[in-house]
């Protein structure tokens, strides 16, 4: 098996997209190139530090500006030494990018200049390896690895962010195998490949995310140099490979730690860790090797029928199916195109919703449509003939997840964590859809830095679930399943040490009915939290009148515009996207207040409508219904 096959070439110039591709990069590696200036002296800064304080849009990264730093929503410029050297992170990434995409022109045309950029880029960095500090992404710097805290770079502010321009540079490597001379690659071996293995090995010291990029890292570059020492750490270590697929992956198909963003980051890392085992005809294990396959079956099962997927937990917001197709294309590299999973991929690729793309560690999609893996691998594919796979209710039983689907409802239930890793105090919440459009949706976050993750993302009151006595759900442990059909789920947990809940969600074609019931040990303020999407819009509401809901943390703060429902009546809402009406029924209960407020979208200044239903005791058992129906059905009523 080779990485790029015999007449890749001649056969990527034939097709019209390919061709439009490759011009295009071509204008951004020449464009990198002719420019391209670091410094070892230049401390790189974390990532997540690249987002607006106030309201969590990533900054505009210009290349040509390390001092200027834009937010992408308002507007407003940063400047100083946190935005300068998060801007360093962004730098560094699009010149290994660069070098990726360059040894792909130059195997397409042949032109040296291609060739000679990835040795300029490469060999800057090779040879200055040792002259960049040893540092924490907090800006710690160490004399040597034996000082240290775990989590260092050189180039990058992290061994995770190591790991990724490792793998990168090993992939370019391998593209241009037969065309780099001998001594640069053992140049690249002593001075780059050795140093990361010394800094990185030490740090895979649990079942996680990052050590599963740092063996991604250090496997790639083991098997392109036959370094036996360190192929046996990766594959045979305390914490190898096998381990983290077999400990970290539920028998869903999912990532332990319940983030679909962190699902398909690691598995960008494992499955080139896995390609690079096919090309070098080393076993990685065949219940490993399904453990992948199955993970991204699962993910496309998971995604609603709009192919956006549910983000419970830290990610990022909007994600869907096209996201992460790089991912698949590399799979596909191994099972071929007439594969389950090159029908995925077809699939995917004939969605109508455009690619979301990642704020960081994104991968390289030509003008957010082709990725480099599609331009590699998939180049003589037929996209048009494929078999239609469509979505069907699932319960995840061992990721705490349900799917429900009917029609054009679908309602994803997150009902449980499996530990505190990257989790939202959300348990018992849900998302839905209606066709193409979302109805209500997790938020995810925005980069960690923001203001807005801790102390809005991260919170109870930005989730469809309940709050008691204005706090968070205290609870990191998993729900307990009651009951399960294809248009019902049930499912009950401890939130509070104090206070347990049981829910109840049913669906069908065209409603959903939510049936919450709560019990506390002590007497405070219940409020139970139904966020509706900006984009319907609320047209119809019952009497209102000017209220405030008491509490001014823990997410409260960002509520606005607060009204209170005539109490004694059913309230009813009655929402509107051009195309569908919503419904919205809270049946009168005694002493229960409705509320109703705009809350903050991610990312702003987009608002939500929120409904809040509210009791004052010990015991909350209320019911919701939501109808949908085409537009006009309603205005001729």
């Amino acid at each position: 098996m080779q990485l790029l096959d015999y007449g890749f070439a001649g056969a990527v110039m034939k097709k019209a997209l390919f061709r439009t591709a490759i011009e295009q990069m071509r204008k951004e590696v020449d464009g990198f190139a002719s420019r391209f200036h670091d410094d070892p002296s230049h401390l790189s800064g974390w990532g997540h530090r690249y987002f607006c304080p106030d309201d969590g849009g990533r900054l505009i990264f210009n290349p040509e500006k390390p001092h200027e730093h834009v937010c992408s929503v308002c507007g407003k410029q940063f400047t100083g030494k946190v935005f300068d050297e998060a801007w360093v992170v962004f730098y560094r990434n699009l010149a290994f990018v660069t070098v990726e995409k360059a040894a792909i022109l130059y195997k397409i045309t042949g032109e040296p200049q291609y060739l000679e950029t990835v040795k300029g880029i490469l060999s800057f960095y090779t040879h200055h390896y040792d002259s960049f500090p040893l540092h924490t992404k907090e800006g710690e710097v160490f004399s040597d690895e034996s000082k240290a805290n775990w989590g260092c770079g050189r180039i990058m502010p992290q061994g995770l962010n190591e790991s990724i321009i490792m793998v990168r540079s090993i992939l370019t490597l391998e593209i241009l195998k037969d065309d780099l001379d001998e001594d640069f690659k053992k140049q690249f071996h002593k001075s780059f490949a050795i140093p990361f293995y010394r800094m990185i090995m030490p740090q895979v010291n649990k079942v996680h995310n990052i050590p599963c990029w740092n063996l991604a890292g250090l496997g790639c570059a083991a098997l392109y140099f036959d370094d036996k020492d360190v192929m046996d750490f990766v594959f045979h270590g305390e914490f190898n490979i096998r381990r983290q697929l077999s400990e970290g992956v539920t028998s869903d198909g999912f990532w332990y730690e319940g983030s679909i963003h962190y699902n398909f980051f690691l598995l960008e890392g494992v499955t080139t860790l896995l390609l690079f085992c096919h090309l070098y005809n080393v076993d990685f294990g065949f219940e490993s090797e399904q453990t992948v396959v199955r993970m991204l079956q699962a993910a496309y099962a998971f995604a609603f029928d709009n192919h956006r997927f549910p983000v419970p937990n830290d990610g990022w917001p909007d994600l869907n199916l096209k996201t992460f197709s790089y991912v698949y294309y590399m799979l596909a590299k191994i099972t071929g195109e007439d594969s389950s999973i090159g029908n995925l991929i077809k699939n995917i690729e004939a969605g109508k919703e455009t690619r979301q793309t990642l704020p960081l560690s994104e991968s390289y999609y030509v003008n957010n449509v082709v990725p480099l893996e599609r331009l590699m691998f998939a180049y003589d594919w037929n996209m048009k003939s494929f078999e239609v796979v469509k979505g069907k209710s699932a319960l995840y039983r061992r990721s705490l997840f349900a799917m429900l689907r009917d029609g054009k409802t679908n309602l994803f239930f997150k009902y449980g964590l499996n530990g505190p890793s990257h989790a939202h105090p959300d348990i018992l919440e849900f998302e839905l859809a209606y066709g193409e459009k979302m109805v209500s949706r997790d938020l995810s976050n925005a980069g960690y830095y923001s203001n807005l993750c801790n102390t809005w993302h991260r919170k109870t009151a930005c989730h469809n679930t309940l709050a008691f006595d204005g706090t968070d759900i205290t609870s990191r442990e998993p729900g307990e399943l009651v009951s399960y059909t294809d248009t019902s789920v049930t499912a009950k947990a401890q939130l509070f040490p104090f206070l347990s809940a049981e829910r109840s969600l049913s669906i069908s074609s065209q409603s959903v009915h939510d049936h919450l019931m709560a019990t506390s040990e002590k007497r405070g303020t219940i409020d139970l939290f139904f966020h509706v999407e900006g984009k319907w819009k609320l047209i119809d509401k019952p009497v209102l009148q000017p209220s405030a809901l008491g509490f001014d943390e823990n997410g409260y703060e960002y509520f606005k515009d607060v009204k209170k429902c005539s109490q004694g009546r059913d309230a009813r809402f009655v929402f509107n996207d051009g195309t569908n009406t919503l419904v919205v029924t809270v049946p009168y209960a005694e002493g229960l207040e409705v509320f109703v407020a705009s809350s903050p979208d991610n990312p702003l200044p987009g608002r939500r409508t929120t409904i809040i239903r509210r009791i004052v005791g010990t015991t909350m058992d209320v019911t919701m219904d939501m109808q949908f129906s085409e537009a006009r059905e309603v205005q001729e009523k």
